[in-house]
């Protein structure tokens, strides 16, 4: 049996001599119009083998093959040709051949067939055809808090092409190399403009459209921190969020979208953010300019900002959590020139609550994308890994509403923090599972998800389900991140990855699962002087302590790995901070200690 990630739509398997391809013939690329990029990805994906690039005049479509059958034939057959980014993939014998329609289709027919070769020892005879249900699946790189090295984000972009993602949501905050704004940007960790450049190469030779996100009426935290800045709060507290009454404020968002456009010339899209702008209408002269009505305020100035964007050739996107409590009357006002992306992330109503959103925002003439998270808030913000049955539960219910209603583009929100100055939640290496299965489904929405951790620790982490049934016993989708440290000695692939959660599950054991003692402090409160109460005290504190002593190096090393050595560093102190300052001023003071 087959397996992939995404799953394929349609197999049937041949009868005769399983495949075997014959590593010593040339790769044979049949194309309408030139591509490097297909020449780049066979000769990465198929080292050692000559391929050779025919362009030949009137032939349509895109073929690949090693001592394969004529793909034009095959393509026409099966009628592909209206999928932009549909593949048919023959193979038998020692042959091989891929059709598409497209470039695209190709591409992915490509890294379909590494991804099957690459993942079964035997590999039946079959014909493959598949196309996906959704046509802009996007991933989501959170640069706001902790990230990984700019070398791990250009592999990891590769890696989403694995699976078939043709898109990637980018908030890079204080790390875009502005030029008119630098006093904005990190000083460590903004990328140089050759990083940048890099980034935007990569993506494009993957088939992967970036959508820039430059938040510009809240979030701004960033930005406003500075004194050069700051006076265009809407009041002092609100740390991130612009004043629309002052002209000043239009001035700096158009300003940092002028950037944020300019750098992404390529992109069809730009992203205004304009979410949880929660001061609206604080300030006085906000009050007196539009008597206290938030939504008209909140309408007025993005009315603007969109104008603006429009005007630059770009489509802008924008949040929709703020327009929720707009009446009809309020909608009829906002510019229908963007697009509204709705994100939900918890709760079993997704279906009424798309549903209704959707139809209002579409009956105001706006286009309506849609937004999954494989990672958020989920009320745990000291979360070190995705809460995975809130996720799982959100990703599917999602891939199955953008089929009924006709959501065209669908992201996985991948959140790093809840604001600038929040904490950071569990590094983006951990929600590899759930960006799969989230790929999975929006590429095929009756993808067989009940067993998906069996497929993924498979084409992720070399285990086959045999394997770890035999350690493990009895589990479920939902207990992966519980499971994948037991694997470590049969894991063959991403062993990083497998490392990292289960020092996070290490930690968490030590720190907050396991009779830890900053919970039980309070009985000495209640017992002082109680030997036994002491002796149960000095026992959790010791057992705890001795947990953290040895988890700690352990999760500074693996984050060092993965991430630059300050931010990894930032990350180990929001985990051990609390549980030194009780070390230093509250459990030393009573006594208690390793000895």
């Amino acid at each position: 049996m087959i397996q992939t990630i995404p799953q394929v739509k349609q197999i049937r398997y041949l009868e005769g001599a399983c495949f075997l391809p014959d590593v010593s013939s040339d790769i044979l690329l049949r194309i309408e119009e030139k591509d490097p990029r297909l020449v780049d990805l066979a000769s990465r994906l198929f080292p050692g083998q000559s391929v050779v690039c025919e362009q030949l005049e009137g032939v349509k479509g895109y073929t690949f093959s090693i001592q394969g059958l004529n793909g034009t034939e095959l393509l026409r057959e099966l009628r592909l040709e209206d999928q932009r980014e549909g593949y048919v993939l023959r193979m038998e014998n020692a042959s091989v051949t891929i059709a598409a329609a497209k470039a695209a289709g190709l591409f992915y027919g490509i890294q379909t067939l590494r991804q099957i070769m690459d993942n079964h020892d035997s590999i039946p005879a079959a014909v493959i055809t598949d196309w996906p249900d959704v046509g802009l699946r996007c991933m989501n790189f959170d640069l706001r808090q902790t990230f990984s090295k700019p070398e791990k984000l250009l592999a990891y972009i590769a890696e989403f092409a694995k699976f078939k993602v043709n898109g990637l949501l980018i908030e890079y905050e204080d790390k875009l190399p502005y030029e008119r704004y630098q006093q904005v940007c990190h000083p460590n960790f903004a990328f140089s403009r050759e990083q940048f450049e890099m980034l935007k190469e990569t993506a494009k030779n993957n088939f992967i459209e970036i959508i820039p996100l430059q938040q510009s009426f809240g979030h701004l935290d960033y930005v406003l921190r500075y004194d050069a800045f700051k006076w265009l709060r809407e009041i002092e507290s609100s740390t991130g969020e612009l004043c629309p009454s002052r002209p000043e404020s239009y001035e700096l968002a158009t300003g940092l979208l002028d950037e944020m456009i300019a750098m992404h010339p390529d992109s069809r899209y730009i992203h205004l953010g304009c979410d949880e702008v929660y001061s609206l209408c604080e300030c006085e002269t906000c009050r007196d300019t539009y008597q206290g009505a938030r939504e008209k305020t909140f309408i007025a100035f993005v009315n603007w900002l969109i104008a603006y964007a429009a005007g630059k050739g770009k489509t802008p996107i924008i949040w929709h959590d703020m327009l929720k409590k707009c009446s009809e009357e309020d909608l009829k006002l906002l510019d229908k020139r963007a697009a509204v992306m709705i994100w939900i992330y918890n709760g079993r109503n997704i279906d009424s609550d798309v549903s209704r959103l959707t139809a209002t925002f579409r009956n105001a003439g706006f286009e309506v994308m849609g937004a999954p998270a494989v990672r958020c808030f989920d009320d745990q913000e000291h979360q070190n890994y995705p809460v995975v049955a809130s996720r799982i539960d959100n990703v599917l219910q999602w891939s199955q509403m953008s089929g009924k209603l006709g959501i065209d583009c669908v992201v996985a929100t991948n959140w790093s923090t809840s604001f600038s100055f929040g904490l950071p939640y569990g590094i983006f290496e951990t929600t590899w599972y759930l960006m799969a299965l989230f790929a999975d489904v929006h590429w095929n929405r009756e993808a067989d998800t009940r067993r998906f951790v069996d497929r993924f620790l498979k084409l992720f982490h070399g285990v086959d389900q045999e394997t770890a049934k035999n350690k493990l016993g009895n589990y479920l989708n939902e207990d992966y991140y519980l499971i994948i440290g037991s694997l470590l000695d049969e894991v063959v692939k991403n062993k990083d990855v497998a490392e990292l959660i289960g020092i996070m599950n290490a930690f968490e054991h030590s720190s907050d699962r396991m009779r830890t003692i900053h919970k039980y402090l309070y009985r000495w409160e209640l017992f002082p002087g109680d030997e036994a109460e002491w002796q149960s005290l000095l026992s959790y504190y010791q057992r705890n302590t001795a947990g953290r002593t040895k988890v700690r190096p352990q999760m500074s090393a693996i984050l060092r790995h993965f991430q630059p050595e300050e931010m990894a560093d930032h990350f180990v102190m929001s985990r051990f901070y609390l549980h030194d300052y009780l070390e230093k001023n509250v459990y030393s003071k009573m006594g208690l200690s390793l000895a």
